[in-house]
């Protein structure tokens, strides 16, 4: 005997969400994409379009998701490497374990994490996340 229980749930489409531009902020954690309830989480990068110059600066990529917050939890500090340009790509990177996921039941909110660890110039990064929504 076969069971057959098809899922009529669809995506109308794919967004890629885009945070403000962190340049000089305070050393803190910041919430800067909310992605919906129901939605399908498949990437997320950070650009590092100055990079830092000197010190030791830190910008980790973390999430809070259900009352629970991890700072580092999406990107390491060893990922987005703040003292080089270039767009770093989190989900799927080998310091972490942060894999795609289904986020079925509420809103998961990403967080980016900064200390300037006494750079003498700070950078400006943003973060870029991509996602679809399943109805």
């Amino acid at each position: 005997m076969v069971t057959t229980k098809l899922g009529h749930h669809t995506s109308r489409a794919v967004i890629q969400a885009r945070s403000g531009l962190l340049n000089s902020w305070d050393d803190d954690t910041y919430n800067v994409i909310r992605i919906p309830r129901e939605s399908f989480l498949m990437s997320i990068w950070l650009d590092v379009s100055t990079a830092y110059v000197g010190g030791a600066p830190s910008i980790t990529i973390g999430y809070t998701y259900d009352g629970t917050s991890v700072t580092n939890g999406i990107m390491t500090n060893a990922v987005s490497e703040p003292l080089e340009t270039g767009v770093k790509r989190a989900i799927r990177e080998t310091v972490n374990s942060f894999a795609d996921g289904y986020l079925c039941t509420k809103p998961l909110l990403i967080t980016v994490t900064v200390d300037d660890g006494a750079a003498a110039t700070e950078g400006i990064v943003e973060v870029f996340a991509l996602y679809t929504n399943i109805f």
